[in-house]
């Protein structure tokens, strides 16, 4: 090949590089699929990538495709940040759909709002985002962990549970939920009388628990994630321990009830409404889109959703909802986020506002308990 045919070569390659870049909308995504926290994030990326799929199979937003740009961060905070500053400076992204896992997504607060990117975090601890005014470019999909435990306490109350325990783990998960469990306790007429925690590769809670049972509470709480949850659950049932055992949202995960085995049945879990839909009302507003997110997912991976998938989901379609409005200004694109009222997704109801980038609405979450291995709503 001549010097010019080959130079002309390289400008249509050029050019159509340029075109498909010109016809493509990135999104930058977090999302970890390996590590320990892989249970969470693999779940989080099919959801991503079905909604995607499905956004570009109406013809994406504005006349162009959506392309997902995920970075698999191991779950390693320090991976995690070096993931959101290339995607954020050098990937084109307009968006960032954050990690599953608390603790990284506290880890790049800084360079998400240096780099003035709009994220919405899979993480569901309330710090995150908090205060609103000081960390404008966040926002979260999942439920946090206020939202849920108003309603899981309220459910301690029509139990007439008086005293309450706690065991965490020692991650910002579980010290944002002991935290917010501490404050708001006393509002709901209930005294926390012991507390413990564990680290997260311990694989024997008996002498935690064995200090809560001598404290005699009429409920406790196991407040973690991953596979300690679920170790925590069998000890308290070889302990013979018998007041409600009520567990975090995180798990509301079929990973947990395989791991749980037996020990999972009856415990309290306040959860989306993912796992119960034939059991909702007609006229909630969520049913429907539960059902088709649901089915969509069955078709295309083979399994049901875990919540997780749901929570990634969603945040990918509120981006593009707010692409569809503002364009591919990054700023432009924050502003829809929050302008976002009575928004209609899978984990919840969304209403953003400048004080509450939260979104999602306390009527989004039941409880459910375990019967048999299976997910089921409380009575």
């Amino acid at each position: 090949m001549t010097t010019k045919a080959m130079l002309a070569a390289l400008i249509l390659m050029t050019s159509a590089v340029g075109a498909q870049a010109e016809d493509t909308i990135k999104i930058g995504g977090l999302l970890e699929t390996s590590g320990p926290l892989a249970s969470l994030g693999q779940p989080g990326l099919e959801g991503a990538m079905l909604a995607i799929e499905q956004i570009n199979a109406k013809g994406g937003v504005a006349g162009k495709k959506l392309e997902l740009d995920n970075v698999n961060t191991e779950g390693d905070n320090t991976k995690t940040v070096t993931a959101a500053k290339r995607l954020v400076e050098q990937s084109g992204v307009v968006a960032l759909v954050g990690p599953m896992n608390s603790g990284s997504s506290y880890a790049i607060i800084d360079t998400v709002q240096n780099a003035a990117t709009p994220m919405i975090s899979n993480g569901g601890s309330r710090g995150i985002v908090l205060p609103a005014q000081d960390k404008k470019w966040l926002f979260l999909s999942p439920l946090t962990d206020v939202l849920v435990q108003s309603v899981m306490m309220t459910d301690m109350q029509k139990r007439g549970a008086k005293k309450i325990a706690l065991l965490y783990a020692d991650s910002p998960f579980g010290t944002s939920g002991r935290d917010q469990l501490v404050k708001n306790a006393g509002s709901f007429g209930l005294t926390l009388v012991a507390q413990e925690s564990y680290a997260n590769a311990d694989k024997d809670m008996t002498p935690q628990l064995t200090k809560i049972r001598s404290a005699q509470p009429d409920a406790v709480v196991i407040w973690a994630t991953g596979p300690g949850q679920a170790i925590a659950a069998k000890n308290y049932r070889q302990l013979g321990l018998t007041a409600p055992l009520y567990m975090s949202h995180a798990a509301n995960d079929f990973n947990f009830l395989r791991l749980a085995g037996g020990s999972a049945d009856d415990v309290l879990i306040p959860s989306s409404k993912i796992y119960v839909i034939d059991s909702l009302k007609d006229s909630d507003p969520q049913k429907a889109a539960l059902r088709r997110f649901v089915t969509d997912y069955q078709n295309k991976y083979g399994k049901p959703p875990a919540t997780f998938a749901g929570n990634a989901y969603d945040a990918v379609n509120m981006i593009a909802a707010a692409i569809g409005k503002a364009g591919t200004d990054r700023a432009g694109i924050r502003d829809a986020i929050e302008g976002l009222k009575d928004y209609v997704g899978v984990t919840a109801v969304y209403s953003y506002g400048p004080d509450d980038h939260f979104g999602a609405k306390a009527d989004s979450v039941v409880m459910l308990t375990v019967k048999d291995g299976k997910f089921t709503l409380a009575q």
